[in-house]
């Protein structure tokens, strides 16, 4: 079957859609990727059929509105303007590149930078559209554990099924529902409103990328909607660390792992110091990971070694601890690895998966980036590494999640999903 995965994003979009999209490959589907062009070469390396997005991920958050959205997204007013005039400048290009993709294809899969805008163009193809979230959907519910915005997280209460109702339902479909509305226009599809597009969602087949053991699968969302556990794409294997990175894990004990991934700052020296100085002041050592934020760029002690990236898989089973801006991806490979997270949230779904990370005792209370010190920050970072019940329910949440296969249950719900419409 011809099928296009849309994989607008970061690497912890991609990476994750690539790992779905090689067992769709290896299940016969003709698999094309739509990716920001930096990650063109990565895709192919997979075998699969790379699409390069005119807009890609790394020039958005280059610019000065991503670089505001990264320095004060925590506040949800601030991240709700910023996104609306992201979507703006950016969107048409999206649904452009989007549609372009899915030329020709049979099965669409989208997530939710594309959700809205897929399903105009599934239903303009024909073709079949999969959601593939990696945090959990839009669609109000009252489970606290799963709500994105939920007053009684640790709970099931109306109210969670309310700020569904009332503020993330509305807010989602106030960014994405104009260039939804131009797109459809130029399908020829009538208009939609939030309400018709909810109840399109809602009869969607929609497989979670996350593992139940780290976001419970609430009882009240549609029978369609499914928690298939993570899709790890390992890359570890096959890695060859730098000799400088191979003698400084043997040199002591294990270090820290310190990244904010795609997280860019207006003074990325600043953050840097902020890390470090907080490393020196536990006591313990540091890999220093650079990432698009560009950290590092300074002299540093020798108990802290930058490099540019390494594979997750392999890192992280190494290190103690890690301290990490709290994306889905980087979150999933932290918790597999059996080790604390100590997350500083940024933007987006990164306070969902701090708030997670903390009530699953597997690190503590996350420091949102506007609030961060290198006070704040030693003292989380001496909390992850010498709190015995931190450590031990990182460990056994690692063993639950490495004894799922994510993937496989994924494909399995689509197949049948393929099957029943066939």
């Amino acid at each position: 079957m011809k099928t296009t995965v849309l994989a607008l994003g970061s690497r912890g979009d991609v990476q994750p859609a690539i790992a779905l999209g090689k067992g769709l490959a290896a299940r016969g589907h003709a698999v094309r990727v739509l990716a920001g062009k930096n990650f063109q070469r990565w895709i192919e390396e997979h075998g699969l059929t790379a699409i390069p997005a005119s807009v890609d991920s790394v020039d958005i958050m280059e610019s000065d509105l991503g670089k505001e959205w990264v320095s004060r997204g925590t506040n949800p007013m601030v991240q709700s303007r910023v996104l609306q005039q992201l979507i703006g400048r950016f969107g048409a290009e999206m649904a452009g590149d989007a549609l372009r993709a899915c030329e020709g294809a049979e099965l669409i899969l989208s997530s939710f930078t594309s959700d809205t805008y897929a399903a105009s163009i599934a239903e303009a193809l024909g073709a079949v559209q999969v959601s593939m979230p990696l945090q959990p959907s839009i669609v109000a519910t009252r489970h606290g554990p799963t709500a994105l915005a939920a007053p009684a997280p640790r709970r099931d209460s109306l109210l969670n099924l309310l700020a569904g109702k009332l503020v993330v339902e509305p807010t989602v479909w106030r960014w994405y529902g104009g260039m939804t509305n131009r797109l459809r226009q130029q399908l020829g599809l009538p208009p939609q409103d939030r309400r018709a597009y909810m109840a399109t969602l809602r009869r969607m087949l929609v497989v979670h990328g996350y593992s139940a053991h780290v976001v419970p699968h609430p009882p009240d969302w549609p029978r369609s909607f499914h928690t298939t556990g993570y899709w790890f794409l390992d890359e570890g294997d096959g890695y060859r660390p730098p000799e400088a990175l191979e003698r400084f894990l043997a040199a002591g004990e294990p270090p820290i792992a310190l990244g904010f991934g795609s997280m860019t700052s207006h003074d990325p020296g600043a953050t840097t110091r902020i890390l470090v100085d907080a490393v020196m002041r536990s006591g313990r050592r540091a890999v220093l990971l650079s990432g698009w934020a560009g950290l590092g760029g300074m002299a540093l002690p020798d108990t802290v070694l930058r490099i540019d990236a390494a594979p997750h898989d392999w890192l992280y089973p190494r290190v103690a601890a890690a301290v990490i801006h709290g994306g889905a991806g980087t979150v999933a490979a932290c918790l597999r690895a059996g080790r604390p997270a100590v997350v500083v949230p940024h933007l987006a779904d990164q306070l969902f998966w701090g708030r997670r990370v903390e009530e699953l005792g597997v690190g503590p209370r996350a420091i949102p980036r506007p609030r961060l010190t290198t006070e704040s920050l030693a003292a989380a970072i001496h909390a992850a590494t010498t709190d015995a019940g931190i450590q031990q329910r990182a460990a056994e949440l690692g063993r639950k999640i490495r004894g799922e296969d994510g993937v496989a249950t994924a494909i399995g719900h689509i197949e049948r999903h393929l099957a029943a419409r066939a």
